[in-house]
């Protein structure tokens, strides 16, 4: 289902944390992984990547830095994130990929590196696999190809370039990708309110009234009579598809 450019492995920070200092100072979630910028277009430049790229298909470019620490006895497990995925997106076991990347770390086979780069090389190829699996989900569409690439300088910089049929539904995927990827690489639980965005996402994309909808109550009003939740959940799912670049609302919604 995709392609990813292997790019040689880069000289990295070696003043590395102790596990314990890692426990007992954190590191902050929002830099584990960073979106520096989303466009949409053609991106012609680099149709050739991937032969699996439709002719004159839209493409999502996602800038992505990913920043997770150097860590002696790293307690980050790749195979423990796959398999969290893949209960939140059980179809990711069918895709496609060219590296095999979700057969390889599920059995272990790429569970440990001695090399930084390839960990975050291997959590960025994970990104693209969501936001391809959550617009297949979401859209309906057949097939959804892409490729992950990795810059020299700035090491810790991705370009991943995913086949698109509707920006919204693209910035979504790409902006719930790095939540739940942040979670996941700092050993956080998935809440069921991540499962609910995905269910609510899919709802609202099928019903084109309710997606033009700019108005808070009725549209919480409505979704809360046909899920069953109650409204400080469903404003909480409706702000993130807001912040997420989902939703258009006119009336500000609370933290």
């Amino acid at each position: 289902m995709d392609k990813e450019i292997t790019r040689p492995a880069d000289k990295i920070n070696t003043n590395l944390l102790t596990r314990d200092q890692f426990s007992k100072n954190g590191f902050p979630l929002k830099d584990f992984l960073e979106i520096k910028e989303i466009s949409y277009g053609g991106f012609p430049e680099i149709s050739g990547l991937n032969p699996r790229f439709k002719p004159g298909s839209k493409k999502l470019k996602v800038v992505l830095d990913i920043r997770v620490p150097e860590i002696e006895q790293d307690p980050t497990d790749l195979s423990l994130i796959v398999m969290k995925l893949i209960k939140l997106l059980p179809s990711l076991e069918r895709h496609q990929c060219g590296e095999h990347l979700f057969e390889d770390l599920k059995s272990g086979k790429k569970g440990s590196y001695t090399e930084h780069s390839d960990k975050i090389t291997n959590i960025a190829h994970m990104m693209e696999h969501v936001i391809i699996d959550l617009q297949s989900n979401i859209t309906g569409m057949n097939s959804c190809s892409g490729i992950t690439c990795g810059y020299k300088d700035p090491y810790f910089r991705f370009d991943l370039f995913v086949e698109c049929k509707d920006k919204k539904v693209g910035m979504f995927s790409a902006f719930f990708a790095a939540d739940v990827l942040k979670r996941l690489i700092a050993n956080k639980n998935l809440s069921r309110r991540y499962y609910a965005l995905i269910d609510l996402t899919k709802y609202l994309y099928g019903n084109n009234s309710l997606q033009r909808q700019t108005e808070l109550d009725p549209l919480a009003s409505q979704i809360g009579s046909e899920f069953g939740w109650k409204r400080s959940f469903v404003l909480s799912l409706l702000k993130k598809l807001k912040d997420f670049g989902f939703l258009n609302l006119k009336q500000a919604l609370a933290t």
